[in-house]
């Protein structure tokens, strides 16, 4: 059995030891006979010691390949190149110039650095969650009886942790996410409400990071299809220098797949933005949760029999006209377990 657990550390990152001040404690009061609690004392540090041995070795996602990452979770690569005929939304002008503003006053220097990746990358996030929650509350105004969509949240150093087998050993997969996507956030401990994983890392690196990906896309899949008993474990995720982007998927069955590198740069700014915001609508009408911000019962079932195959998996993320997608003028700690 492997044992499951997630944890969201939204300020810094926790890190075990022993607390000195705890072991003190032991010595304020003098004991009646020396020798037995010497004894007492040394039988347990030797009990604690022998445990912590018996402790599974970690294992870092940043240091698995691609190929490292799809064993792992037993994931096929198949050739189902995503997103190769979406029907592109324009950026919004606000977005459009606020990267403009980041990338002139940011020297070509600290492009380089992973914190300018993240800024640009926040900005596309922010921008295209807000559109689409705008899109989703017209839309819901509009519909008899009318509803209340859930509010996606945009979350930072998101803590994954599962155990696996790697090379035949187990080991505790553990690491950070740099930015997730949420809906319902009060219910993230078990991670069905998880939407989409983005990895950042510094300019001409995009591609570095796939198996760091893969690895977090690995985890939340396993659990949703722990938790949802199979009915829908797809997840998305992107890798990104913040100004390219590889957007990969994980669909039912096992199967990963990629887009091909897109530049924003370089005339596929309106492509990047629109995956965004489909990816956010898939996600949300796929999501079994009764607080999905899309409560349509036929557009939540045409979500859900979409991710039956391979064919009908790709029928949907293109036809994205079918979404009517329209264009408008610290530290916390949550725990779950699951098993396998």
């Amino acid at each position: 059995m492997a044992t499951t657990k997630f944890a969201a550390a939204e300020s810094k990152k926790r890190k075990r030891g022993l607390n000195v001040d705890d072991l003190l404690q032991l010595f304020d009061t003098e004991p009646d006979n020396c020798q037995t609690s010497w004894n007492e004392l040394k039988n347990r540090i030797i009990e604690i010691n022998e445990h912590a041995r018996q402790t599974v070795p970690s294992l870092a996602p940043s240091t698995l390949s691609l190929p490292d990452a799809r064993q792992i979770f037993n994931l096929r690569q198949v050739k189902d190149v995503l997103w190769a005929g979406i029907n592109e939304l324009p950026v919004p002008q606000y977005l459009s110039d606020s990267i403009d503003r980041i990338l002139a006053i940011t020297s070509e220097t600290h492009q380089t650095n992973e914190a300018f990746s993240r800024t640009m990358i926040d900005q596309i996030l922010i921008s295209a969650l807000y559109e689409e929650k705008h899109t989703q509350t017209t839309q819901q105004r509009a519909s008899s009886p009318p509803e209340d969509p859930a509010v996606l949240e945009l979350q930072h150093e998101t803590h994954f942790q599962r155990q696996v087998l790697y090379r035949g050993e187990p080991r505790l997969l553990s690491g950070y996410a740099d930015h997730t996507v949420w809906y319902d956030s009060q219910r993230r401990c078990n991670l069905s409400t998880n939407l989409i994983v983005i990895e950042a890392k510094k300019i001409n690196s995009t591609d570095t990071c796939l198996g760091q990906l893969t690895a977090y896309m690995g985890i939340a899949h396993a659990c949703r299809k722990d938790e949802q008993k199979k009915q829908n474990s797809v997840i998305y995720g992107a890798a990104s220098d913040g100004l390219s982007f590889r957007f990969c998927r994980i669909d039912n069955e096992g199967n990963w797949s990629q887009s091909r590198l897109m530049e924003w740069e370089m005339g596929d700014k309106d492509r990047i933005y629109s995956v965004f915001r489909s990816l956010i609508r898939i996600a949300a009408l796929s999501s079994p949760s009764t607080t999905s911000p899309i409560q349509n019962l036929q557009e939540r079932q045409k979500a859900l029999a979409s991710f039956g195959s391979i064919e009908r998996s790709r029928k949907f993320d293109v036809d994205l006209s079918a979404l009517e997608m329209l264009e408008e003028d610290d530290e916390t700690e949550i725990i779950s377990w699951s098993r396998i």
